[in-house]
Formats: C-alpha cells, structure tokens, sequence
C-alpha cells in the first residue's frame, strides 16, 4: 500500500515522496509520468532502474478509512503521513484533479466553512487535526473510529448539511435511503424513511448535535409518498414536536401539519443559514418534490435522483413524460451537489441530468426500433428492449416499459391493440 501511495502521489501531482537514491532530472520526471499515465510503463521497474526505491520509513500510517454502506462501490483506504522538507510545487495535467496547490489547513477550512470548496469527511478530518497543530499526527489523524475501518454512519457535504443514510425497505441495488439534516440550530429533517429505533439512531445523534445549545427542528420534509421516505415521519416527529410537511395526497400515510405546494420555502438561522426551495416534480411519484438549498446550490432529489442507477416509473403513479418535465426543471436550477434519495452524494449534477435523460432518450429508440420490424407482444418487447440488462428485475423492467409505452402513445408514436404494440404509422 505504501508502494500504491507513492505512486498515485507520483501519477497525480509529480511530486515524489517516501523515496531513497538520486532523483531523476526534470525531463526524465516527465517522460516516466507521461509513459506511466498512458499505460505505457510500470512505474516501480523503472525506478528501480533508475536506483531509487521505497523508503518505508518516511511513511507513517495515519488511518484506514471504509466507504459508508450507500454505495455499491466502496473503498477501504489507508492513508499515509510523509513530511517534506523541501515541497515543490504540484504539477496538475487534466485527468482526476482539476488544480492542485499547497495550502494552509486554517485556510482550507476557512474556505470549507465559507462554502467555498468541498471536502470529503476524511480530507476534512485531516485539516481539522492539521490546523490543530503539527504534534503526534500519525495518533491524532488515526483517533477517531472511522480512522479504524469503522464506516461513518452519516456524510457531512457542506457545513450544517448532513446526510444520513438510513437502512429501509427499498428497491434493490439500494438498501438505504438518505435521510438528510439541514441546518445548525434550527434544522429541517428530510425523508426519514424508517420507524426502526435502531436504523434511526445516527439521525437522532446528527440532529441532536445540530441543535444543541438552544436550536430546534423546524419541520419534516417528505420529498413523496413512497414508504422508504416516510415511515419516520411520526417517530420523529414525537421525538422533536416538528411539524411534517409533504404533498396533500400523502397524508392518506401520514398526518401532515402544513401541505407542500410548488415554491414553498424554509429559512434556517445558525451559524450557517439554509434556506429550502421546493419545487414540484412530479414523475418518479405524484407526490413528488425537489428541494434546493439556495446558498449552496445542493439538490435535495428525493428519488427524482439516483446516485445507484435510474429510478423505477411505475404507473399509474409514475409518468415518464413528467419525470422527464421534472429533471430538466431541476437542471434549469443550476445545482452544483446532489443529496440523491439512494446513493453516495455528487457533484457534476448537470452531467449526471444529462446522463439520466440520455439513458431514458435511448431506452425509447431502443422501443422503436424493436417495433420496426413489425407489431409485438409487450413480453417479447421487453425482452428486446431490456437485452442491455440481462440481470433487470422482469417486473421493475415491464413497469418501467409500460411508463415509456404510455408516453409514446400519448406522443402518437406506437399504439397497442389487445396486448400487442405497433408503430403509429405501421
């Protein structure tokens, strides 16, 4: 692991760290970083060649660090401490970093606190203890629990915007839905999508923490109607004496205090305010809203969004024309961060809409081409059409398949005649 270390330093800022021997000149740098990032060279060999090898002391361990149980791709990450005498200045070239430079700890965090930047929980943890002072960091960076392979139970995205995923009955690959807290004295709670005790408790503690020292929870949002953004809703409720807020038709689930309408907004005072847009977008539910938070521009999506893959359109409830309405309206709000309803939280959220509507763009010339050969039945359609997926639910892809159908008959592109679907002009 340590080898890994020097190398992605190596790979990613040219700089060269926990080595022995004669470093090569500049140019040489260079060319074995262009051959090494192109695949054309391996970048221990040669430097081998070159006399110069790992020196395993200049590394010191400084935790190992386990992706939270959100994400179907997870990592477990040991991290190094190597002090430089003599720093030089990064060189970043187009790939995984956009920049890179030496920087203060006080004023990373200055500008973390600021919104300015984002910090992953584990590169926030190292400025904390960075600006704490220079003694014992290899201890002090490996204190806490999730420096010992002890998942995080909750993922700070912005200061005073926590996202809490929380283990619910939902729809596979996910197995949790992400409950959100925003705010640092007067909070607002978004989709706590469980009434287990237990599941419930990482929620309870992020409030808590929140509100301490005189602050309160403002309200209960519910992005929908579906159970995995709701069951919580009374519990916490109870818990804090909040009012829940939703859309009028969830209230046959759950007694609503004040019915969410498009354009609704909550003002959240602490030492970061937040302030909550709703916006109607209606798709994935009926039911459905978005919300944004203007000062950072992060989009809380409910399941208009999924970090996992795309999300289930199952009529009558489901509408794929709306939900595709939906995600062009939200993407005309120019949201730079993504709190998704299943799925670790992003970044790129224009790429990701994007990304979502092609998906759905393809997934119907996918159905027209099939019916160019001729009328089908729906089960031979599905079969053709889901051909990419060979491992897709049969019922989630016919839910899904009757959402695109529905539309492209409204659209006047295909017609159906006792379970058989053509062309419209066909």
């Amino acid at each position: 692991m340590m080898r890994c270390a020097v190398r992605e330093t190596f790979e990613e800022t040219g700089l060269f760290i926990g080595m022995t021997g004669s470093l090569p000149p500049a140019d040489v740098q260079r060319t074995l970083r262009e051959q090494v990032l192109n695949g054309n060279a391996e970048f221990w060999p040669a430097m081998e060649r070159l006399g110069v090898l790992l020196d395993a002391t200049a590394l010191r361990k400084a935790g190992r660090w386990v992706t939270p149980p959100f994400s179907r791709a997870r990592f477990d990450t040991l991290f190094f401490l190597a002090e430089l005498d003599r720093p030089v200045e990064p060189d970043v070239w187009p790939g995984e970093l956009d920049e890179g430079e030496w920087i203060e700890p006080e004023k990373a965090l200055a500008l973390w606190d600021q919104d300015k930047v984002t910090l992953a929980m584990p590169t926030l943890h190292v400025f904390q203890v960075l600006a704490a002072g220079g003694h014992d960091l290899p201890a002090r960076l490996s204190a806490v629990p999730e420096a010992n392979r002890v998942p995080s139970r909750h993922v700070i995205v912005h200061p005073g915007m926590v996202m809490v995923p929380l283990r619910t009955e939902t729809l596979p690959p996910a197995t949790h839905t992400n409950a959100a807290v925003i705010g640092d004295r007067e909070v607002a709670i978004v989709d706590p999508g469980t009434a287990d005790p237990g599941d419930l408790s990482p929620l309870y503690e992020v409030v808590d923490r929140a509100i301490a020292g005189g602050g309160r929870v403002k309200a209960i949002l519910l992005t929908h109607r579906h159970k995995d953004h709701l069951l919580g809703a009374d519990a916490v409720r109870a818990r804090y004496g909040a009012p829940v807020w939703g859309e009028a038709s969830i209230a046959d689930r759950v007694k609503l205090d004040h019915e969410l309408v498009d354009g609704d907004a909550i003002d959240l005072g602490g030492p970061h305010p937040r302030r909550l847009v709703a916006y109607a977008t209606p798709g994935h539910a009926r039911s459905h809203f978005a919300l944004l938070e203007t000062t950072t521009r992060t989009l809380l999506s409910g399941d208009l969004v999924s970090t996992l893959g795309t999300v289930v359109i199952n009529p009558p409830d489901g509408n794929m024309a709306q939900y595709l309405r939906s995600i062009e309206r939200v993407r005309a709000l120019g949201a730079t961060a993504v709190i998704p309803g299943h799925g670790p939280p992003g970044h790129g959220v224009d790429r990701l809409l994007e990304a979502l509507l092609e998906h759905r763009r393809q997934r119907e010339s996918r159905v027209l081409r099939a019916l160019e050969g001729g009328p089908m039945s729906e089960d031979a359609l599905r079969e053709e059409v889901y051909k990419d997926t060979p491992g897709a639910a049969a019922e989630l892809a016919a839910r899904t398949l009757e959402a695109h159908l529905e539309k492209l008959v409204e659209e006047g592109k295909v017609r159906r005649d006792g379970g058989r679907v053509s062309l419209a002009g066909g």
